[in-house]
């Protein structure tokens, strides 16, 4: 048999309906943060999938789940396409870019001149740069808060818009349901297999619906998620 017989073969299909997802011989770690992931796509809350590519690419994931990434990838995608297009999104996350980028040219200014002021005792220009240096993290300070109170009216804005349409990938957030339900499932095993503890395995969702879990923390000012503890 050649060696280009033996290589495995990405699935021509992208059809979620045509693949059934199985979280079979993934280890606790990536179980876990699939989870969260996936749950977090359901609420239009859009995690980086670098870290999994980077995974897939470094040998750590089952070839059983890299069959499927594709279909789950694309079905995660079509979240990810939603946010841009409502009203005003794009709009606030420019401000919030623009303002971060600002903020941080300024610290990185600011900051080693008044390092480089006080450690080469350089008093001629410590009017300048100490004034500049406190401004900067002044600035820094005020554009977090400015940061979060956007990051705040964004959350509401897409929640909003997804309470005005209820059918939107509907069929895709249910199956997104039942992959992050088999995922619970399955990394319950896993822990009740190896013994480990429960109460050190903790999951974050942005959901409630789950079964296999028990909720032990809600969502508060600072957390947006909940906290999980897995069934015994």
């Amino acid at each position: 048999m050649s060696s280009k017989s033996k290589k495995w073969k990405q699935p021509v299909s992208d059809r979620f309906e045509d693949v059934e997802f199985n979280p079979s011989g993934l280890d606790l770690k990536w179980s876990k943060n699939l989870t969260t992931t996936i749950d977090a796509y359901r609420i239009y809350r859009c995690y980086d999938l670098g870290s999994i590519e980077r995974a897939i690419g470094k040998g750590e994931m089952p070839r059983s789940f890299i069959k499927q990434w594709r279909m789950v990838r694309s079905v995660l995608h079509k979240f990810a396409a939603v946010t841009p297009k409502i009203p005003n999104i794009q709009k606030m996350m420019m401000r919030r870019q623009i303002l971060q980028f600002s903020a941080l040219i300024m610290v990185t200014i600011g900051v080693p001149a008044i390092v480089l002021t006080f450690i080469l005792r350089l008093d001629d220009i410590a009017w300048f740069t100490y004034p500049l240096g406190f401004f900067a993290g002044g600035m820094f300070a005020v554009t977090a808060l400015i940061t979060a109170a956007y990051n705040r009216k964004i959350a509401w804005t897409i929640f909003h818009h997804i309470e005005e349409h209820p059918d939107l990938l509907k069929t895709e957030k249910a199956r997104l349901h039942e992959w992050s339900q088999k995922l619970i499932r399955y990394t319950g095993r896993l822990i009740r297999k190896e013994g480990l503890d429960l109460d050190k395995n903790l999951l974050k969702l942005y959901s409630n619906d789950y079964d296999g879990v028990t909720f032990v923390k809600e969502p508060s000012r600072f957390r947006k998620h909940y906290v999980a503890r897995y069934n015994a």
